[in-house]
């Protein structure tokens, strides 16, 4: 599912929760600097490449576009941003993987890319290169892609899910592969996020609700049983903002501070400890926080200074995103026994720690690459470009954040 300029997750990619805090910007914002350049509204990311929601409805793709996920029916990696065609009255953009969705002026969900849920109603899963209506998505007002399933808010408030139902990550209380359909016993919800084979809920009255899988503790308490039904996080009051990685998921308070649970392998939920299952604990040394953002392993937090911090599992062996982590700690994973071989360590930081990043308003991580929305609508671009991701148009890797070539 989300080092910087002179970052902040799903991703792992995202898993399609995206970020959650401030209001992307919309028209009426100042015009980007530089004359002729498109004022970017909203940024998603997926596994290796991006998506930008510009002023006025359109969005432009780039990177990894194998699956059809740039939108522009090429299906082709594109080095430089391509238009999406076909839309240009979107109000939220969402990646995960390789694909790509929009949720338009309407209410109706167009996607793009792999068909991995599947969203579009196709007989076969296959990778389409020119969005398509989302059959069954209507009124929506936040959609949330997932792994195996996705989920959105709808008019009333209530939550609509489709995708893999098993664990009970469609909240319906059966196990069945099966959508959409409207989680049980929830309402008034202002915000949901979607990890793998679980969900979460924040409500008007800044309460959370997840669902699902909780081996880990991803639904808030410890027992290892799935839910099938929302169940309430305790602990959490007073949330303002949602986000969700693969196995953990993270809520902003209205104070700026942050409390995480679940999963905490590669230390995203950020609370310092060593424990692998846990229930909702405050990010340490966290404030002023504006928006979070998980994306698989790893969760990055926006100050309202305009500056990050970020914290769980590198890109690789290579400590990228956290250089500046005062408590680098290494994973190690055994292969099985047949293999007679130990998978090399994988570096990752258990705490916030600082990005190199100023003037921030939103910040995406994918696989192999990050990308920076500016106060003043620019997006930059920092990490491998061996897939195009960056969108500078050539192929080589940055380690700071360097322009889009629009």
């Amino acid at each position: 599912m989300r080092i910087g300029v002179a970052m902040v997750a799903t991703a792992l990619t995202g898993c399609g929760s995206g970020w959650a805090g401030r209001a992307p910007a919309e028209p009426g914002d100042e015009a980007a600097q530089t004359a002729g350049e498109p004022f970017v509204a909203e940024l998603a990311v997926g596994s290796f490449h991006t998506c930008a929601r510009l002023r006025g409805g359109t969005i432009r793709c780039w990177g990894m576009g194998a699956s059809g996920q740039l939108g522009d029916g090429a299906a082709a990696q594109r080095a430089r941003p391509v238009v999406v065609a076909g839309i240009d009255d979107a109000v939220q953009v969402a990646a995960e993987g390789d694909r790509s969705c929009a949720v338009r002026a309407d209410g109706s969900v167009w996607c793009w890319g792999f068909n991995a849920v599947p969203e579009i109603e196709e007989e076969v899963r296959r990778g389409r290169a020119l969005a398509q209506p989302v059959a069954g998505w209507r009124e929506v007002r936040q959609l949330a892609l997932g792994f195996d399933h996705d989920c959105a808010v709808v008019g009333d408030g209530s939550v609509v899910c489709r995708g893999q139902g098993t664990r009970g990550a469609l909240g319906d209380g059966g196990l069945m592969a099966i959508g959409p359909v409207t989680v049980v016993r929830l309402e008034a919800v202002e915000e949901v996020a979607v990890g793998y084979a679980f969900s979460c809920a924040r409500t008007t009255a800044g309460e959370v609700l997840c669902w699902g899988w909780n081996e880990y503790g991803q639904c808030g308490e410890p027992s290892g049983r799935d839910h099938l039904t929302p169940n309430r996080v305790p602990g959490v009051a007073g949330a303002v903002a949602l986000t969700a990685g693969f196995d953990h998921a993270c809520a902003l308070l209205a104070d700026g501070t942050a409390m995480c649970w679940g999963g905490d392998t590669f230390g995203q939920r950020g609370d310092g400890g060593e424990a692998t299952v846990g229930p909702a604990a405050p990010v340490v040394d966290l404030r002023d926080a504006v928006e979070l953002a998980a994306g698989q392993y790893r969760t990055t937090a926006l100050l309202l200074d305009g500056t990050a911090r970020g914290w769980g599992r590198e890109w690789g062996r290579e400590r990228a995103l956290w250089p500046e982590c005062a408590e680098p700690r290494e994973h190690v994973s055994v292969a099985a026994p047949t293999e007679r071989r130990q998978a090399p360590p994988e570096p990752y930081c258990p705490v916030p720690t600082p990005m190199p990043l100023t003037g921030a308003s939103q910040v995406v991580v994918g696989q192999l690459h990050a990308c920076v929305r500016t106060d003043d609508g620019r997006a930059l671009c920092w990490g491998s470009n061996a897939y195009g991701g960056l969108g500078d148009g050539g192929v080589t890797d940055r380690a700071q954040p360097t322009p889009v070539a629009w």
